[in-house]
């Protein structure tokens, strides 16, 4: 059969075809195996290029870390001792003597000192480049170190470090470290070289002309002669918006380099590329990929199934590490490691070994930082716990304070503002924060606050104290002791520290005091020192102006009748009448006071005597309206008046008070409601002479200590022993005379003696009890006091400190007071019982029953004892009403758990009606008359 077709047996059709499928195959498999190899090429590259990246920045990072650790070395903590000027000084010697080694160990090309505003203070090195000044201010007010790559000069990197100091001037430390050392030592770790580029010149560094790339500088490069051909070909065909990438890796294929470009967040014109020749890898890659078909080709068949038994292992390794990978995000660290191959190979390792090796130890890596991070957490968190609490109680401390506390700041706006400053402004803190301090000052005030704020602020104050007044939102005004102070560290919300404390209601007390030192409490009129002194005033002005005025003295008639049968609160009401009815009646520039009790004095400056009379009938009439009915008991109300012109024959304030005190009496021995002219007469210059002569006796006798303490024995009637003795006072005269307190208490109580007779009493008196104490004596000595007492501010803290200083037991001490000075008085009287009583003395009242209202009373005094008036006690064995008093009064007595003393018993026989009454003690001459000394042994009843 003929054909034209040229023959082909099947034979070779088969072969053909089979080769064509083994071809294709071959092919195919070529492909893939070249596909799969580049891929791990590519993400083993990248995995390299990303430990190039961090090993850069750890470079760096480490140059950054040196230099804050060199910086700290030359800031020694000597330094923040010294003042501003002593503190650069010191640090540029440390700069100098370091400077050697420095440079040679540490590669330090340059450490300058710049201040807050830029100047170079010293140092060392080249100069520094503008970009690097221009942040050295930024630095000092921010007080935040700063790190810069600059290569303006040379590429280094620079460490700009603030140095804090307690005045308003800061310092700047400024280190620069030359890249080249850190950029050979990167060459020498990795093998890879590196570029620099940006847009600052740097022609000194390299030596070389200036290599200009993409408009831009080449500052860098590490063997220059090889790299600089695949540089100028990088920017030849690529635009530098295509490269400018952090992390950008770039391979061409018609270079044998790989580019990595690493962008530096704190530096923008700065471009890092990592050049790493990869020539024999590729090299190695396509030889693999040739050999790889040859020996396919060759050995396809023979040895077809072992290749593929040999890819399965590696596609199987490659499988675990692509399914390991992902469960890196899920933090399932052990899975991973439990997935992949961690043995090596003895001798050579492949990509996948270099893989699953990267990958088990990137495992280990991120487990290790999330432990090293949850660690850090929860130290954090702890911290931050234990810094909430101390927070809370600084607040809740300042809060609670019992001080006002406020922060200011340089501006002097307030930066805190506690718990009790909203209570007394009514400004709630949020109202209040960030506004000025002036706002609670009046403006005469703030001129002051804002003085003495500018003291600690300009003037090197520490502390500044005083006193203003701040307003409220109500309007009112609080009186506020300040004390200002800096504070030790400020900071920019906290300067000057105000602590306040509240005085004003310690200012209205202070002023109520000083009122109450010249003023009668219940008329509001002066009192007797204060109108002695106004007195003095007027009478040297009446001498100096040759001019006369008028003293008046009134003592109300009757008063204490009145007071004693009404009550003390009608008397008192009765006082406040008549004080308000002679300021009625005088004129403007009349002086009027109370000198005491019922006695009233009015000065009139510039008048005669015609006026001065006038005015004393125009008294008594107006007192004459201030009649009044009680208990069905019309009572009249007059005053007896002494009038005394002055001046008159060069006497003083005293005895012109004196001598209108006599006539005062004159004028109610001569029938009261009346007024009476002092004249000079014989009698009446006698009785003023014998005032002033026991005046002076009294103050001779407490300066000379010649009053003397009597002791008269009181009896319990029951066992008849001496329980306690009653101190009288004595006058031992300078010619050796004793005077009963009759000859002088009057003159003592008119002239303002009277209280220091009372301390003097009380000292001595408090003294011998001691001294009985010492001698194993327990015996309890009873102190009169006079009425005088109750009015006497000093008598309570004087008995503390005496029984303090004395050691003394106040179980011992007995007080008397007379029932007419208690009753007088008696919410005085009251307070002054309950202070004693307090302090662990006893109270007793004396001449109980004289008065008008015994009964009434006895039950709202707070005493341990009652005396019975002498009178009573007298005749009792003759008179059965006195008898019916005294048992009566024993009968409340005993009722109220009070005892009885009975005075005046002068005879058995008084002493035993005495006894079946049932009183308790007895007083008297025949029990004992007073001595200087105690008794020494038994009563002998004296008849």
């Amino acid at each position: 059969m003929n054909t034209s077709n040229p023959f082909l047996s099947i034979r070779w059709k088969a072969g053909l075809f089979f080769s064509s499928i083994l071809l294709i195959f071959l092919l195919i498999f070529h492909v893939i195996i070249y596909w799969n190899v580049q891929q791990k090429f590519v993400f083993f590259r990248s995995q390299l290029q990303e430990q190039y990246h961090q090993q850069l920045l750890g470079q760096i990072t480490t140059t950054r870390d040196q230099l804050q650790r060199l910086a700290e070395l030359l800031i020694s903590p000597d330094t923040t001792q010294h003042s501003a000027s002593g503190k650069h000084k010191d640090i540029l010697e440390r700069i100098q003597r370091y400077r050697s080694d420095l440079e040679l160990n540490w590669d330090v090309s340059q450490v300058q000192l710049f201040d807050s505003t830029g100047r170079n203070l010293g140092g060392w090195g080249p100069p520094t480049p503008k970009f690097i000044k221009s942040i050295i201010t930024r630095t000092a007010e921010t007080e935040l170190a700063q790190n810069q790559l600059n290569c303006e000069v040379s590429c280094k990197q620079y460490l700009l470090l603030p140095i804090l100091a307690d005045s308003p001037t800061n310092h700047v430390l400024v280190l620069g470290y030359n890249l080249t050392q850190s950029l050979l030592d990167f060459r020498a770790q990795t093998g890879a070289d590196i570029a620099i580029i940006s847009d600052q010149s740097n022609t000194q560094e390299l030596r070389q002309a200036d290599t200009s790339l993409w408009d831009r500088h080449l500052n860098v490069l590490t063997s220059f002669n090889s790299n600089i051909a695949y540089l100028r070909y990088l920017a030849k065909h690529y635009r530098y918006q295509d490269i400018d990438h952090d992390k950008l890796i770039l391979r061409d294929s018609n270079l044998p380099v790989e580019f990595q470009f690493v962008k530096l967040k704190q530096v923008s014109n700065v471009v890092l590329v990592i050049i790493d020749n990869i020539a024999n890898q590729q090299h190695e890659l396509s030889s693999l990929t040739y050999r790889t078909i040859a020996w396919s080709l060759i050995g396809l068949i023979a040895i077809g199934g072992s290749l593929f038994l040999l890819l399965s292992a590696p596609l199987r390794r490659l499988s675990a590490v692509s399914k390991a990978l992902p469960l890196l995000a899920e933090k399932k660290y052990l899975q991973v490691r439990n997935m992949l191959n961690h043995t090596l190979p003895r001798r050579y390792i492949d990509e996948l070994n270099i893989l699953e090796q990267s990958a088990v130890v990137l495992s280990e890596q991120l487990e290790d930082l999330e432990s090293s991070v949850n660690k850090q957490t929860d130290s954090l968190n702890k911290r931050t716990q234990e810094l909430i609490q101390e927070r809370d109680f600084v607040s809740n401390l300042i809060d609670t304070a019992q001080l006002i506390i406020i922060t200011l700041d340089k501006n002097h706006c307030i930066s805190s503002f506690n718990e009790l400053a909203t209570r007394i402004t009514g400004y709630q803190a949020s109202d209040v924060l960030n506004q000025s301090f002036e706002q609670f000052f009046h403006p005469s005030d703030w001129q002051r606050v804002h003085q003495s704020l500018q003291q600690l602020s300009n003037h090197g104050e520490k502390i500044v104290h005083m006193e203003s007044d701040i307003l409220s939102t109500d309007g009112q005004s609080h009186t506020i002791s300040w004390i200002h102070s800096n504070f030790r560290v400020p900071t920019n919300n906290a300067v000057i520290l105000c602590i306040g404390i509240d005085i004003t209601e310690k200012k209205q007390n202070e002023n109520e005091l000083r009122w109450l030192a010249t003023h009668d409490p219940l008329t509001e009129l002066y009192n007797r020192k204060k109108l002695k002194n106004q007195f003095e005033h007027l009478l040297k002005q009446a001498i100096f102006n040759d001019q006369q005025g008028i003293l008046l003295v009134l003592d109300l008639d009757h008063f204490k009748d009145i007071n004693d049968s009404c009550g003390h609160n009608i008397g008192d009401q009765l006082l406040k009448n008549v004080a308000r009815a002679l300021t009625e009646v005088s004129r403007d520039n009349d002086v009027l006071a109370r000198l005491g009790g019922d006695e009233f004095a009015i000065i009139l400056p510039e008048t005669d005597l015609n006026t001065a009379i006038i005015l004393c009938e125009q008294i008594s009439a107006r007192l004459h309206t201030l009649h009044f009915e009680f208990e069905q008991v019309r009572y009249s109300i007059s005053s007896s008046i002494g009038i005394v012109p002055f001046p008159l024959n060069e006497f003083n304030v005293d005895r012109l008070l004196s001598s209108a005190d006599l006539a005062m009496y004159q004028a109610k021995s001569h029938g009261k409601d009346t007024w009476r002219l002092f004249t000079h007469d014989d009698m009446l210059g006698k009785q003023l002479q014998e005032r002033m002569r026991w005046k002076q006796k009294i103050e001779d006798a407490l300066s000379d200590d010649r009053f003397i303490l009597y002791f008269q024995p009181i009896m319990q009637i029951q066992t008849q022993a001496v329980s306690h003795y009653e101190v009288l006072l004595r006058m031992l005269d300078e010619d050796g005379e004793i005077h009963s307190p009759g000859m002088f208490i009057e003159i003592a109580e008119q002239s303002g003696l009277i209280h220091r007779i009372d301390h003097y009493v009380l000292e001595k008196g408090i003294a011998k009890l001691a001294d009985l104490e010492q001698q194993g004596i327990n015996i309890t000595l009873s102190l009169n006091l006079s009425a005088h007492a109750m009015l006497d501010a000093d008598l309570i803290p004087l008995l503390e400190h005496l029984l303090d200083q004395y050691n003394a037991s106040p179980d011992h001490l007995l007080f008397e007071l007379t029932e007419t000075a208690a009753v007088a008085d008696i919410n005085q009287a009251r307070v002054l019982m309950s202070e004693m009583r307090d302090l662990g003395c006893r109270f007793s009242i004396d001449d109980f029953g004289s008065g008008f209202a015994s009964f009434r009373y006895l039950r709202e005094l707070p005493v341990d004892m009652v005396k019975i008036d002498g009178m009573f006690i007298t005749h009792i064995t003759e008179n059965n009403d006195d008898k019916l008093f005294v048992e009566a009064l024993v009968s409340v007595a005993k009722g109220m758990g009070k005892n009885t003393v009975a005075e005046f018993v002068e005879s058995a026989e008084i002493l035993e009606v005495l006894a079946e009454l049932g009183v308790d003690y007895a007083q008297g001459y025949y029990i004992g008359k007073p001595q200087p000394t105690l008794l020494d042994g038994p009563i002998t009843f004296v008849q």
